[in-house]
């Protein structure tokens, strides 16, 4: 391995959720729509903090039970599919080719592994353009497609290793499920469903649609106006419980033990406008910080929310991640080591 490659592995490994926040936000801008949100949702759903938490415990199982975890909370064991939600996953096996290349190339310009933030995120978002602007040239696509999808994977290089990113992407879909444009889905989003002739009637008893998986169809279910979206989610028809052993029999597709925002269990992204869902209360933001999430949200128009406190005034798009837990006791151990 050259020092080059040594300098920037070094680099990346050392950046934290903080640093990879300000990467994305500097990146939104040349983010397509499509997945400017499922961007910032992604880097939620794989918290560094909670990688080093169990990369650095000599008991990952017992840390793992301490924070309450379930699901699927490795990003190693998932690495080829964590992003199927972006529309950019399409490009994955390129993408994660191209980023294993470049970190091979000797690099005429390391990012600095010492400075200000500024500078660490200002050299990353460099790096992230110049990758996706080849990668769109040689698949032939807009490189506002590729930007969000190329920052997940220099985020999964941190998390699992050159070793293991290195390893050609596994068979897979990678982008066959979605059968419309990037603009179309956009668009799609934005629309609410139609509510008939008598519609213009309708208050209370006005009904939306849930997605909350949107490349595949049927996976959606009906909510009425104003509406909490777990409660609304027993209507879903299908045996979600078969793909997600956190799912309760006959309470849908969202994870859900307790519909008071006491165990955070259903917490998911917004993929959606989120001027169609209610703005998060006191009770929901003070658990933000409790679970560990405050650091992926936003008080107004946050990507993260917990699906119990969340009532919908229109269609929603929905993102579940594949595990939840408590990581706000990192923070918390943290702060009693600091004492």
């Amino acid at each position: 391995m050259s020092d080059a490659q040594n300098a920037f592995l070094s680099f990346l490994y050392q950046l934290d959720d903080a640093d990879w926040k300000k990467v994305v936000d500097e990146l939104q801008w040349a983010i397509h729509p499509v997945d400017s949100r499922a961007t910032r949702i992604w880097f939620a759903f794989f918290p560094v903090k909670l990688h080093r938490a169990l990369a650095d415990s000599d008991d990952p199982a017992e840390t793992a039970r301490r924070l309450l975890l379930k699901g699927r909370y490795s990003l190693a064991d998932q690495v080829d599919s964590s992003a199927e939600f972006m529309y950019g996953h399409r490009y994955w096996p390129d993408v994660k080719r191209a980023v294993a290349e470049y970190v091979g190339q000797t690099l005429v310009c390391p990012p600095p592994v010492q400075g200000t933030d500024r500078q660490k995120s200002v050299s990353l978002v460099d790096q992230i353009r110049e990758v996706a602007r080849k990668v769109a040239e040689n698949v032939n696509a807009p490189e506002p497609l590729l930007v969000g999808v190329v920052a997940v994977a220099f985020g999964s290089l941190q998390q699992v290793g050159l070793d293991l990113f290195r390893r050609p992407a596994a068979p897979g879909k990678y982008g066959k499920d979605w059968s419309k444009s990037a603009e179309k889905v956009v668009e799609e989003r934005a629309k609410d469903d139609k509510q008939g002739l008598m519609g213009i009637f309708r208050s209370v008893n006005k009904m939306f649609t849930v997605n909350f998986c949107e490349q595949n169809p049927g996976c959606s279910f009906k909510v009425l106006n104003q509406q909490d979206v777990t409660m609304a989610g027993r209507s879903y028809k299908g045996d979600h419980t078969a793909q997600d052993s956190r799912a309760m029999p006959g309470e849908g597709p969202i994870p859900v033990e307790c519909r008071s925002a006491s165990c955070g269990s259903c917490w998911v992204g917004v993929l959606s406008d989120t001027g169609k869902i209610s703005p998060p209360n006191a009770r929901e933001i003070d658990r933000w910080r409790y679970f560990g999430y405050e650091g992926f949200t936003g008080d107004k128009d946050s990507p993260i929310r917990l699906a119990c406190q969340l009532k919908a005034s229109g269609n929603v798009t929905l993102v579940i991640p594949p595990w939840n837990g408590q990581i706000g006791k990192l923070d918390e151990k943290e702060k009693s080591a600091a004492a």
